[in-house]
């Protein structure tokens, strides 16, 4: 089986991110505050065109009261942008989670109008003049009926363009997924029908068919199976459990019968998994390198289990060989595996290799479990 070393993958890399942190870029810092400064300019000009009839409308006062506002919001606005990143509104229990937005929003409404009272006191001091916020509790409840629109909006427009961005995330994940499936499908399949493998595959039949007939029309039966599935495979990323198992029970049998009586092959799957959806070819990979190394003398015994948990699948397929070494490296065909897995289940699949129950090595893979249903058509 593998040589690689015992380690659990519970979390897998990310794909490449299209995600762009503002504060980790210094120039859209300072085009979004100077975007929150076009909109204070904005309103404290729209306040004074209101009041230019009025004899004691001051300009400078408006400005002063729509700038210090826009560009406090704008500085709220990232940390808003932080909490719901953290407290979503969207997605499974996101009603509970919405219960925690209102105090923020008290929060939120109390920072803004103390930090915007402390500017306007300080221009108007640089101005000459004195700043009067009124009442508290009145100018309080007036700012927060405001500012909880405000807030309100900030979360939602957070929520929109996380939502853009994961399903752009999706799409390029999808584009990147059928890159890999087509070049893992094509790298599998010409493995098994390489003109070697076919020619001593035929050998083995031919040498066979003198000894043992029954034994040779099994293998002719497999490798016509094996065949059968390499030309009319349509790529598709799933097939269903019971389509996976007949073709590894195929090549698990052809791969027994060339060394026959010292290889043994043991296939398990839970009831009511047939329906089920499975990788196409997920184990085959793990199967055909517990033949290439953990089971390279030609003897011993090989494991694929299949079981249903709750809403997980385990897979494992064991071997009773040599064992791995601890400072070995994973091979193409593994590496393979935990891409496309990384790919199709991301932060959803658990991957382990080490030891196994009798020697040898075990790679148990969980994955959410899921019904098969038929890919449309490109």
């Amino acid at each position: 089986m593998s040589t690689l070393s015992p380690a659990r993958l519970d979390a897998t890399p990310e794909p490449r991110s299209v995600r762009m942190t503002l504060l980790s870029r210094p120039l859209w810092l300072v085009l979004y505050f100077a975007g929150w400064t076009f909109i204070g300019l904005w309103l404290g000009t729209n306040v004074w065109i209101s009041q230019r009839d009025n004899p004691g409308a001051v300009a400078w006062h408006y400005y002063t009261w729509e700038l210090s506002s826009a560009l406090v919001v704008g500085a709220l606005a990232l940390a808003v942008g932080w909490f719901e990143s953290r407290c979503r509104i969207t997605g499974p229990g996101a009603w509970r989670r919405m219960l925690v937005h209102l105090p923020a929003a008290v929060l939120f409404s109390l920072v803004h109008v103390a930090i915007i009272v402390a500017i306007r006191k300080a221009v108007y001091a640089a101005m000459g003049a004195s700043y009067d916020f009124g009442e508290v509790w009145i100018g309080l409840v007036y700012e927060f009926q405001k500012d909880l629109i405000t807030y309100l909006s900030l979360v939602v427009a957070c929520a929109l363009i996380r939502t853009i961005r994961e399903r752009r995330r999706h799409q390029l994940e999808a584009l990147e997924l059928r890159r890999a499936l087509s070049e893992a499908k094509l790298a599998h399949l010409a493995a098994q029908i390489e003109p070697h493998f076919v020619f001593n595959t035929l050998n083995a039949i031919s040498n066979r068919m003198y000894e043992d007939v029954p034994a040779a029309d099994r293998m002719i039966v497999a490798l016509s199976d094996l065949l059968r599935t390499a030309m009319t495979a349509d790529g598709s990323a799933f097939v269903r459990v019971s389509d996976e198992v007949h073709w590894l029970r195929a090549y698990t049998a052809l791969m027994a019968e060339r060394q026959p009586g010292l290889l043994h092959v043991d296939i398990r799957v839970d009831e009511g998994l047939d329906a089920m959806r499975l990788p196409r070819l997920l184990l085959q990979p793990l199967v055909e390198n517990a033949f290439r190394h953990g089971l390279r003398n030609g003897r011993g015994r090989l494991t694929v289990a299949l079981r249903g948990d709750g809403e997980q699948l385990h897979c494992r397929v064991e071997d009773d060989g040599v064992g791995f070494a601890a400072d070995a490296q994973p091979g193409v065909g593994l590496a393979n595996v935990r891409e496309r897995l990384a790919l199709l289940y991301p932060d959803r699949h658990t991957w382990h290799i080490g030891p196994g129950t009798h020697g040898g090595t075990a790679v148990d893979i969980t994955l959410p479990l899921e019904p098969w249903t038929a890919e449309p058509k490109a």
